[in-house]
């Protein structure tokens, strides 16, 4: 099973090195906030990893199961980075909206799932993430 989660485990140290960045370190751009590309970013995330997630839990029982603990451990990810990063010695806040994207990403994410499998098509299209 951990030989199935490598991808999902490798975008997870991803997710958590980003959001984990201190504030001093991240650009600051002022067409990023006009169009709130942020939501988009932190739902896209949280989006792939639940789908690696999904593809790596796909050999453990039913689609309902495996969908459901991708999207709780997604979820749960999601609000725990979120959490982190109002750490004071990361110059950061905790951002409400950054949780509900991270929860919308996840979510998408099983939709898309149960779509691919009516089509009966893999999960991921991407061969060698596999």
């Amino acid at each position: 099973m951990l030989r199935a989660l490598r991808w999902a485990l490798l975008w997870a140290v991803v997710i958590l090195v980003l959001c984990l960045m201190p504030g001093a370190a991240l650009p600051e751009w002022d067409w990023f906030a006009l169009l709130d590309l942020d939501k988009l970013v932190h739902a896209f995330m949280f989006f792939v990893l639940a789908v690696l997630l999904a593809q790596a839990f796909i050999v453990r029982g039913t689609p309902v199961r495996y969908l459901l603990w991708a999207c709780v451990i997604s979820i749960g990810y999601g609000l725990a980075t979120e959490i982190m990063q109002g750490l004071e010695a990361l110059g950061r806040r905790t951002d409400i909206n950054d949780m509900i994207a991270n929860s919308v990403g996840a979510l998408l994410a099983a939709v898309y799932v149960r779509w691919r499998l009516k089509k009966e098509r893999s999960i991921v299209p991407i061969a060698f993430l596999r």
